[in-house]
């Protein structure tokens, strides 16, 4: 990651609670997973529906990084640690266990903003606009191949930078640009024009 990038408060956080954690301080640890489960286990639908599974390698995560403390390197960038050494045990579980195809069921959240203004007609129509851009953008999304579904979800879903990307999926940055490019290009020919305005 470029070292001009100033690293985000909460990530400042993270970094001195996993400090705090490679100490062996026990409380700090229980932050850290609370404040990364959802994220990661988030991350991890967008390979498996598997729920059982993603609970059970996000417990061998934790219970791996609580045994290894000692020897963890220190990062000011702990959820990109996190969500690359979750990647790779993810990945190595699912080829062991499963013959399963990729499987992707979450998609990426369109806000809307309904003033109070709206009648409830309007707030329906609305909702029903939404709802079908969201399942027109969900089939369109899994159309893309597998790794362009996997930068779109880090993009845009858990908010990373290219740099954070190409950190969690072992790529180069511009490979990363290179795979955003085309599955925007391949989802503005597949999608509407209106969901991209």
């Amino acid at each position: 990651m470029a070292g001009s990038q100033s690293i985000p408060a909460d990530e400042q956080l993270m970094a001195q609670l996993w400090i705090r954690f490679k100490s062996d301080d026990e409380r700090a640890f229980d932050q850290l997973v609370q404040a990364r489960y959802r994220v990661l286990f988030n991350y991890a639908t967008r390979f498996t529906k598997d729920r059982d599974l993603i609970k059970d390698c996000l417990q061998d995560l934790f219970l791996e990084l609580w045994n290894k403390r000692a020897v963890i390197v220190e990062t000011p960038y702990v959820t990109i640690y996190l969500i690359k050494a979750f990647r790779n045990n993810l990945f190595r579980r699912i080829r062991r266990e499963t013959a399963r195809p990729f499987i992707t069921d979450e998609l990426l959240e369109l806000e809307t903003i309904v003033t109070e203004e709206l009648t409830a007609e309007h707030k329906w129509i609305a909702d029903e606009v939404l709802v079908s851009t969201e399942q027109s953008l969900r089939q369109a999304v899994d159309q893309l191949p597998k790794r362009q579904q996997e930068v779109v979800f880090l993009k845009f879903y858990e908010g990373l930078t290219n740099d954070d990307i190409a950190q969690v999926m072992d790529i180069e940055k511009q490979t990363v640009a290179n795979f955003l490019y085309r599955a925007m290009t391949q989802l503005r020919t597949i999608l509407p024009i209106r969901v991209f305005s």
